[in-house]
């Protein structure tokens, strides 16, 4: 099976060793599996949907993470994509995905919390909230894969999302990279690949 995990930094895997980004880390649960990552750093959906063709489809998938929102969200001019913008592009992207490859299956990612306490996040959770619902909805709506990481950090963290970030905030550390790989495992469970 072909799994192409698409995404930002979180899927790229930045500020960890590569052999403890989600990739690295899947490949190692799932041998049989050809893992392909296709995270770059600072991407938004509008940019993913510009490399989508060359990036997903060109490596003929029969699983395709989608892995965005943090960047989306963000407050900065130049990242920045509406709620509208981020779904809309979200949904072209699934209609070429089902029509290049009827039988792939797509899993939506939600983004993780931030931990604000800290000094750096460039993003705040109520910002992020917005697409992560817009996420659940999508998943729901379109018969797609739902790795709720939102959920799974708030409930895992108790509180305390220090330990699975990196020093910035929103970074996922190497124990966040465990608790990412668990969440989409677990949203395979019961599918038949």
């Amino acid at each position: 099976m072909r799994v192409v995990l698409f995404g930002d930094s979180l899927t790229f895997g930045y500020g960890v060793w590569p052999k403890d980004n989600l990739a690295s880390l899947l490949q190692q649960a799932r041998p049989q599996w050809e893992i392909l990552n296709r995270g770059v750093n600072g991407d938004t959906t509008r940019e993913a949907e510009e490399r989508f063709e060359a990036d997903v489809l060109s490596c003929h998938p029969d699983l395709v993470t989608f892995f965005f929102g943090s960047n989306d969200s963000a407050p900065g001019e130049g990242n920045y994509r509406t709620l509208v913008e981020f779904t809309n592009r979200y949904g072209r992207m699934m209609d070429q995905l089902k029509a290049a490859f009827p039988n792939a299956k797509a899993m939506i990612i939600t983004p993780p919390p931030v931990d604000e306490t800290v000094f750096m996040p460039w993003n705040e959770n109520r910002r992020l909230i917005p697409y992560c619902q817009a996420c659940r909805t999508l998943a729901k709506e379109r018969h797609l894969l739902l790795a709720d990481f939102w959920n799974t950090m708030q409930e895992a963290s108790q509180g305390n999302l220090a330990p699975f970030l990196q020093e910035d905030g929103c970074h996922l550390s190497e124990r966040g990279y465990l608790l990412l790989r668990d969440t989409i495992l677990s949203a395979l469970f019961d599918v038949s690949l």
